[in-house]
């Protein structure tokens, strides 16, 4: 079965993969095509340690920097996880029960219910590092597992664990800086199973990732001087502190999809928090071996202490987003596997199978066909404006025009009114080409407008340049103003 399940977890992962790169893939798939000493420049202004840039620098070089090419290996790393996710189930319970004489386990389901997840999906067709990060996460935990399960004597195996361990933790943390939380949550598991031993393999990785450190300070500086500059973009990278864990749980049950009426949408989620939360509830009740040093308790701090932690630290550092968090969805499917496995009714069992089978594939539905819930169509955009001849574009600041440059291959028509990484001036407005304007017909591309230019001086610029507005375009969530001489 296992082969059926990644078959068809690699299937859903390429449909559709050919989307448009959204402004972060655009960056990616620019500073790949470049030198190393420029991507590690680039690097200053991500918040990022360098192990997925390096990586897909290397595969870029090797096989180019195409929409599919450069998702590739999200894809694969995806397929990866739900891989291991089968071998940690394999870790709880031999348990198995017949559907239509199919055999399903812990393993099978949890990996069916992953493979299936929309969440995951949707990342696993990203050209960032997040699915690598969930694959190095679980990787970790898998023999974090086993390391806590090998007996004195197995000295041996132990040491080869080890080395597996300290390679898997360390590719985490310089894959995502969110995979210090996962490292926490081991460290509090050593420390309540009195694993002595383990205490020593958890300080090797952070051993290792000091040589880093110093860029992320960096990282750090430029991070806190784009939230002085501006102001917005610490409540657009952060969550409120009250709203962050329930639409975690949304995110992690239906994906990036939502349903436009308040009144619908929050009965949905209300019905599916109390399902999903009966699931796993009966499934961490039902365990017998519930101790600190059980697979079972291992899952449940993997899923709950990063989230936790990530949500009290958000009050100092603003930088929570599900989407960020994504490195601990594993746990939630395996927990919802253990309650779906332990549910004593057989017809219970298999009702719960289908629901949470149903909700993934019909989010999954509503996003492959819905083009509002997938990537910002800078593809489109670019195209639209290139084939008007008597035109030019306008767009707030140059730190949003990579998409544009990565498919536009140049400037051409592009006017970028600020260069930097704060709201319009005056200045900037004053200083801007009249002559480029003159008898055209002009397109505001009106991205990151609630950021960059929140007083509207763009368009008032335009209006009295004489130009009213004729209509709106929208590119997958990228709107686009036509402007036209009175």
């Amino acid at each position: 079965m296992l082969l059926s399940i990644l078959i068809f977890a690699l299937f859903l992962r390429l449909i559709n993969l050919n989307q448009s790169f959204w402004l972060d893939e655009a960056v990616q798939a620019l500073t790949s095509q470049g030198s190393l000493s420029n991507l590690l420049s680039e690097l200053r202004g991500d918040f990022h340690p360098p192990l997925y840039h390096l990586f897909i620098w290397l595969w870029s070089h090797f096989f180019g920097s195409s929409e599919v090419i450069l998702r590739l290996p999200s894809v694969l790393f995806g397929v990866g996880t739900v891989w291991l996710v089968y071998k940690i189930g394999l870790e709880i319970s031999s348990y198995k029960f017949s559907i239509f004489n199919f055999q399903f386990s812990t393993a099978s389901v949890a990996a069916l219910l992953l493979a299936t997840a929309p969440y995951h999906i949707y990342y696993s067709q990203e050209a960032r590092m997040y699915v690598m990060v969930t694959f190095f996460a679980g990787l970790s935990i898998w023999i974090f597992t086993k390391v806590i399960g090998c007996q004195p004597a197995d000295y041996r195996k132990k040491q080869s664990l080890t080395v597996g361990y300290v390679l898997a933790t360390t590719a985490l943390l310089y894959t995502d800086y969110y995979g210090f939380f996962i490292l926490l949550a081991q460290g509090l598991i050593a420390i309540f199973a009195k694993k002595r031993f383990l205490l020593r393999d958890f300080f090797i990785p952070w051993l290792l990732f000091i040589p880093w450190l110093p860029f992320f300070f960096i990282q750090l500086r430029v991070g806190r001087a784009a939230v002085l500059f501006l102001p917005g973009w610490g409540r657009l990278v952060n969550l409120s502190f009250f709203k962050a864990l329930p639409l975690t749980f949304i995110k992690f049950a239906i994906g990036r999809i939502t349903i436009f009426n308040k009144n619908i949408y929050g009965f949905f989620i209300g019905i599916l928090l109390l399902v999903y939360g009966k699931i796993i509830v009966t499934g961490i009740l039902s365990s017998k071996k519930f101790v600190v040093n059980s697979i079972n308790f291992v899952i449940l701090s993997w899923l709950s202490l990063p989230i936790l932690i990530a949500w009290l630290v958000s009050s100092l550092i603003p930088n929570y987003q599900p989407f960020r968090l994504l490195l601990c969805l594993p746990a939630f499917y395996l927990l919802l596997a253990i309650g779906i496995i332990q549910t004593k009714n057989s017809k219970i069992r298999i009702i719960a199978l289908v629901l949470v089978l149903s909700v993934n594939l019909v989010s999954l539905a509503v996003y492959y066909f819905n083009p509002h819930f997938q990537r910002e169509d800078w593809r489109g955009v670019t195209r639209f404006i290139k084939s008007q001849e008597n035109s030019v574009a306008v767009l707030p600041s140059a730190t949003s025009a990579w998409p544009w440059q990565y498919y536009a291959k140049q400037q051409g028509k592009l006017i970028s009114v600020s260069e930097k990484v704060k709201p319009i001036e005056n200045r900037e407005i004053d200083n801007l080409p009249v002559s480029e304007f003159t008898d055209k017909e002009v397109y505001y591309i009106r991205y990151l407008v609630p950021l960059f230019d929140p007083q509207e001086r763009i368009d008032l610029w335009l209006k009295r340049l004489g130009f009213a507005k004729i209509r709106e375009i929208s590119f997958n969530q990228i709107p686009v103003w036509e402007y036209g001489k009175l």
